[in-house]
């Protein structure tokens, strides 16, 4: 982010992120990443008159309101209006087309447990981490088959060891409970039987620079690399969404875990989020009921927020 402001300006977003593999450099080799950015400064419009007609500039204007960065949502209308043929159309065939240009422009992650054997669920106070978790080890245990071990490290929420446990012997899959890297690492080496281990972790201060260091020490001292997914609520303001993705930075987030769609009135954090940090999208929760209440982040679906789909 900091290479991309400094060639296009202070408000240049990121659009996409692609992993090229491993390539050589003047140091060796190197892990290879493709950045599309630009810059956040308005062009000078054209054809205005028409475009303000357009279902698509409706759909833009909707997009911007719901919060979507302006130049995100600029790139998607214009991706949408190359794919209009004939007359204008309607909201609900625009939001097809959307389906389709998400699908280009936006990184889906996919499910947990497909780059790493140990996935940690992190992010602000009251995001549904632990909730979030016990539906994905619910999906992955009781409908895919996989074994799953749970871990705590949030000692700092009353109740919160208690509540994954309840959530661990309803679904019949072990858990166990750790404080830093060494225990950590201790619970790691209980649980190598299970196929995906998932760790829940504390919800603290966006400011609390050094429970974020200890943390960061914890999942990556342990003896066993772990994929860090960043749970973000939809309903979430600019300011508040920009704070947090700078402050989780340090934990070396992979993805995003977009919770709680089903309290958020307008969606469009949801981009702003993929914009802003850069990283792809892997789930949305939709409710309380576990397990049913969580889907894999997918263009159609966010289509249909975007566009005030109903969600059930």
């Amino acid at each position: 982010m900091a290479q991309v402001k400094r060639a296009l300006g202070p408000d240049a977003l990121i659009v996409s992120r692609k992993q090229l593999g491993t390539r050589s450099s003047g140091d060796g080799m190197a892990d290879a990443v493709e950045i599309t950015a630009m810059a956040g400064q308005e062009p000078a419009s054209t054809g205005s008159e028409q475009r303000a007609s357009a279902p698509a500039s409706l759909l833009e204007r909707r997009l911007v309101r719901d919060g979507v960065p302006e130049s995100a949502a600029r790139v998607l209308v214009e991706s949408v209006r190359r794919r209009q043929r004939g007359p204008a159309l309607g909201m609900a065939a625009l939001q097809g087309l959307l389906g389709e240009v998400l699908a280009e422009e936006v990184m889906f992650g996919g499910i947990v447990g497909q780059g790493a054997r140990v996935v940690s669920l992190v992010g602000p106070t009251g995001v549904g981490k632990t909730t979030t978790i016990a539906k994905i080890a619910a999906q992955e245990e009781l409908v895919n088959g996989r074994k799953v071990g749970l871990i705590s490290i949030d000692h700092y929420r009353i109740g919160a060891v208690d509540q994954l446990q309840r959530y661990a012997d309803l679904i019949g899959c072990p858990m166990e409970v750790a404080s830093d890297a060494a225990s950590l690492s201790r619970a790691l080496r209980r649980l190598s039987a299970a196929d995906l281990v998932l760790v829940d972790t504390a919800g603290r201060s966006l400011r609390d620079t050094a429970a974020f260091q200890a943390m960061t020490e914890c999942l990556h001292g342990a003896n066993e690399p772990v994929e860090v997914h960043l749970c973000l609520p939809v309903a979430t303001r600019e300011r508040e969404l920009s704070m947090a993705i700078q402050s989780y930075a340090v934990l070396q987030p992979v993805r995003i875990v977009c919770t709680k769609v089903d309290e958020a009135l307008c969606c469009g954090s949801i981009i702003a989020a993929h914009v802003r940090s850069g990283l792809p999208l892997s789930y949305f929760t939709t409710g309380q009921r576990v397990p049913e209440d969580i889907t894999a982040a997918n263009p159609k679906f966010l289509a249909a927020l975007l566009c005030g789909g109903d969600i059930h």
